[in-house]
């Protein structure tokens, strides 16, 4: 009643229909409007993502860094604790319209000394850079401090 199927039978009819496909349309044709995202480094593993610190943060404050072009220097609470973090978005965002903004931040990442200051963490974006970066935020409800996981 039940007919196995051939594991080369369906490798060949994979293949055809690979070859009888129009090469004059592009595969990425639908995705034309998105740019393509760049490829992985490298993958880890759970065990070292789990490392990384994933917080909610309030903005506190939010303005430009004299003497730098993409930055704005940003004060957020974490629930417990104050940090300053500077924040190469100043391309993309207004900073007074940042304030109260509840955003998603690397909490335990080594501070770094700049020339402006010491940045104690980073604020997740998305995008290429310019004036098309996006913050990444937590939906309502979420408050100061939480962990994101």
């Amino acid at each position: 009643m039940i007919t196995r199927i051939d594991p080369k039978a369906v490798t060949a009819m994979v293949d055809a229909s690979r070859e009888a496909a129009p090469a004059d349309k592009p595969k990425a044709q639908k995705a034309a409007a998105v740019p393509a995202a760049a490829p992985s480094a490298t993958t880890i593993g759970i065990d070292v993502f789990s490392q990384i610190d994933l917080r909610v943060a309030r903005i506190i404050s939010a303005e430009p860094v004299d003497g730098a072009d993409k930055l704005l220097r940003l004060q957020l609470d974490l629930g417990d604790s104050q940090r300053q973090v500077f924040a190469g978005i100043k391309t993309a965002y207004a900073a007074e319209a940042l304030v109260d903004r509840l955003v998603v931040v690397v909490a335990n990442l080594a501070p770094r000394k700049m020339k402006f200051g010491v940045s104690e963490g980073m604020v997740l974006a998305a995008g290429p850079g310019g004036e098309d970066i996006f913050l990444l935020s937590p939906d309502d409800g979420a408050r100061p401090g939480m962990q994101v996981k």
